[in-house]
């Protein structure tokens, strides 16, 4: 229980600064779209690759996003069973479901890294906005990583609501869960 306990700690911090990275790359957006638009209809001068940059900060936006939504549970599950099954049955499903997705996603993570790996390597680069293209794709490894952990630390927590260890309203009302 210590150990989830120093999780939901570290969680909280993780999501305000994931919060706070949304909410910049949002404006990022706004200004580049709008600077993008203004340039293009009033002034007459398209700003060159303002569009790509806008779409790269979009992934990020969607990585980060990704990671707000892990940090609260919120993904995509299949409910039918666990409505009907006794609720020691559901803790355990929610156990295996969220530790295989942390295998699942480590996987992931491993097969991202290797491919920002060789576009370093390769010096791969975005010809229109001159920027190595592992800085745009460094996001999926990182947002794969953090990912897994999570849903390890979720198994976790699922498992402290099995032994009695946590009430899961308790969890519910912090949004965890």
């Amino acid at each position: 229980m210590k150990l989830t306990t120093a999780y939901l700690k570290i969680n909280s911090v993780f999501e305000k600064v994931e919060k706070v990275i949304a909410v910049l790359l949002i404006l990022s957006i706004v200004v580049v779209v709008f600077a993008g638009t203004v340039s293009r209809y009033i002034w007459n001068i398209p700003i060159f690759g303002i569009d790509r940059l806008g779409t790269y900060l979009m992934v990020w936006l969607g990585f980060v996003g990704f990671q707000i939504a892990t940090s609260k549970i919120r993904h995509i599950e299949v409910e039918f069973v666990k409505a009907r099954v006794k609720p020691a049955t559901k803790y355990l499903l929610n156990i295996i479901s969220s530790f295989t997705a942390a295998i699942v996603i480590f996987i992931f993570g491993i097969l991202s890294y290797r491919y920002t790996k060789i576009s370093f390597e390769f010096k791969d680069i975005d010809t229109v906005l001159n920027l190595p293209m592992w800085v745009v794709i460094a996001i999926i490894p990182v947002s794969f990583f953090i990912s897994s952990i999570r849903f390890l630390f979720i198994a976790l927590l699922w498992n402290d609501i099995r032994m009695g260890k946590r009430v899961e309203a308790d969890i519910i009302k912090k949004q965890l869960l």
